[in-house]
């Protein structure tokens, strides 16, 4: 299992089974779930359970950690070297990523996305990670482009708790543009 990940203010882990109440209690927001493309709506705690359950004892190829604050679970991240076929836009890792609504603006999430890269880049998974958001969800993209992502085109993305295509924008970051930031 994967080392924890330490930040100024956050620790980063694996999830682990008994996350799925604190993830549920978050995540079953229409704010959260509507920014994203695969996740259920209505969303419910089975729906937390199986998810968790999905990514329990797996490496840092493919993995989700829980950002914690403190003891608080207030987000979650991860990392799929096999994407779904439409964000795959070449071999590499794909980053993706939400925050619980009462942590946004604090710039937490910038925090933690910069410390999973981080590693990533660290454990040699490749020199170029993917990701993206729909396009509108300026807050995400912001985050991205604080830590150097670069848009890389736009498509349509299926969101299933939308139920449609929504336009989508797809990013990259390479290692050079991340080291230049300073980490």
């Amino acid at each position: 299992m994967a080392d924890p990940i330490s930040t100024e203010r956050l620790t980063l882990r694996p999830l682990r089974a008994d996350d799925a109440e604190a993830l549920f209690a978050l995540f079953a927001n229409w704010q959260v779930i509507r920014r994203l493309s695969t996740p259920p709506w209505p969303y419910t705690l089975a729906d937390a359970h199986s998810f968790i359950g999905s990514r329990l004892n797996r490496d840092l190829t493919d993995t989700s950690f829980a950002i914690l604050l403190g003891d608080a679970l207030v987000g979650a991240i991860d990392v799929r070297m096999n994407a779904p076929a439409q964000l795959q836009r070449g071999p590499g890792p794909n980053l993706g990523y939400w925050l619980g609504q009462p942590y946004w603006g604090r710039g937490y999430m910038t925090e933690a996305a910069r410390g999973f890269v981080a590693r990533i880049f660290a454990a040699r998974l490749g020199d170029i990670i993917y990701s993206g958001a729909f396009a509108d969800n300026a807050a995400s993209l912001r985050v991205q482009e604080k830590l150097g992502f670069a848009r890389d085109g736009e498509t349509t993305l299926y969101s299933k708790p939308r139920g449609g295509d929504f336009p989508h924008v797809n990013t990259k970051l390479t290692r050079s543009a991340f080291e230049a930031r300073g980490k």
